[in-house]
């Protein structure tokens, strides 16, 4: 067997698993409403992209460059290794190699194709909002390089870091790449950052290729195997999954110190949500996004688009607060106290709310300011 044949075995093996699991969830009939839906969703693009462009155009030009740069960081490499061939293929590390290669080359072309598309949208995108802004081939070349960097930067990274030492070099290397994109759309420096970047594109696979990576590309191909079955399973009510922590110890109340001295059901139980929702920190910057995105966003929108914002905000944290409650109630240890006195269902909205109408509160105080100031500047 040779590492092409055992690549595209892999490759079909890939396919049929996620076309089962397709099967599994989607019908005929939901896969029509699905493309009911996006053939509506376009229409509705394509009707409203005058609107668009002009919202876009009273947005600050850097934070729509700052999105597009996000967008250069999703990019990925995937390599077909499993546990098992760690085993059979113990003597035949050229067929590791090989597998390696064969899903490098695959990747980086999935790559080039996928920022060359990015790259004209946000072109086209640009030119409405800014005439004579941007070179067309300096940009797509350049944005070509960028995506190609960031993608084997983030997989060395990987490599040779892990925990708290990987999110903070992940963030420099952010920030130093970003400020690089900044210069070089103010100041033109197309060749300059095309030649640093593409000899950066370079080191880092040559790093890539030379260093030990089975453990790692496994772990992540594992984890792309079963996003989308994590996906259903998160969206299932029925189903609890908890999501793991690479944190040993809790962010906040390590020695679990007492918030409420009333020791009645509720308090306890709106005690626990907030231990729970506090010691994770998934659970703390969500809560923080949604507010500080939420209030960053209605400084540049309309403000008739602001009330609609707020009332969509309105509606969406308390989804999302219920969600985290779920979650909370559906340990299996509480699950045995349903129906009971520790746990009912008008309980719900009593233990969300210590953490609704602070956020409502003050996203609705932001949005009473944007009124008053709209029409004190008028």
């Amino acid at each position: 067997m040779t590492a092409f044949r055992l690549y595209m075995e892999r490759l079909k093996q890939e396919r049929q698993y996620q076309w089962k699991n397709t099967k599994a969830v989607i019908d005929w009939t939901i896969l029509v409403y699905i493309v009911l839906t996006l053939l509506f969703v376009a229409a509705l693009i394509y009707d409203i992209f005058p609107s668009f462009i002009a919202l876009l155009q009273e947005l600050p030009y850097g934070l729509t460059l700052f999105a597009i740069y996000y967008l250069a960081w999703t990019g990925t490499i995937r390599v077909y290794y499993q546990q098992a061939d760690m085993y059979f293929f113990v003597h035949r590390r050229d067929l590791l190699q090989g597998l390696k290669k064969w899903g490098v080359i695959a990747s980086t072309g999935l790559n080039v194709i996928k920022s060359l598309l990015i790259a004209i949208l946000t072109y086209l995108i640009m030119e409405a909002i800014s005439p004579t802004t941007l070179p067309l081939l300096e940009w797509i070349t350049f944005y070509l390089a960028l995506f190609l960097s960031t993608t084997i930067l983030d997989k060395v990274i990987h490599l040779h870091w892990s925990g708290w030492k990987r999110k903070l070099i992940t963030f420099t290397a952010f920030l130093f790449l970003g400020f690089i994109t900044y210069l070089t759309v103010n100041q033109s420096m197309w060749i300059v950052s095309v030649a640093l970047l593409m000899l950066g594109v370079i080191t880092f696979f040559t790093i890539y290729f030379r260093t030990e990576s089975f453990m790692v590309d496994m772990a992540h191909n594992e984890k792309v195997r079963q996003k989308y079955v994590g996906m259903i399973f998160y969206a299932s009510e029925y189903v609890h999954v908890t999501r793991s922590s690479e944190r040993k110890k809790p962010l906040f109340f390590g020695r679990s110190q007492r918030i409420f001295e009333d020791r009645s059901p509720h308090s306890a139980l709106t005690e626990l949500f907030f231990k729970y929702l506090l010691r994770n920190s998934r659970h703390i910057f969500s809560y923080l996004q949604l507010i500080g995105i939420t209030i960053a966003v209605m400084g540049y929108l309309p403000l008739w688009m602001t009330f609609g914002l707020f009332m969509a905000f309105f509606f969406f944290l308390k989804e999302w607060l219920n969600i985290v409650y779920d979650e909370l109630v559906g340990h299996p240890f509480l699950n045995m106290y349903k129906g009971k006195k520790l746990i009912q269902e008008h309980y719900q909205d009593l233990v969300t709310r210590w953490l609704y109408y602070p956020a409502v509160g003050l996203v609705g105080f932001v949005l009473m300011m944007n009124t008053l100031f709209h029409f004190l500047m008028r």
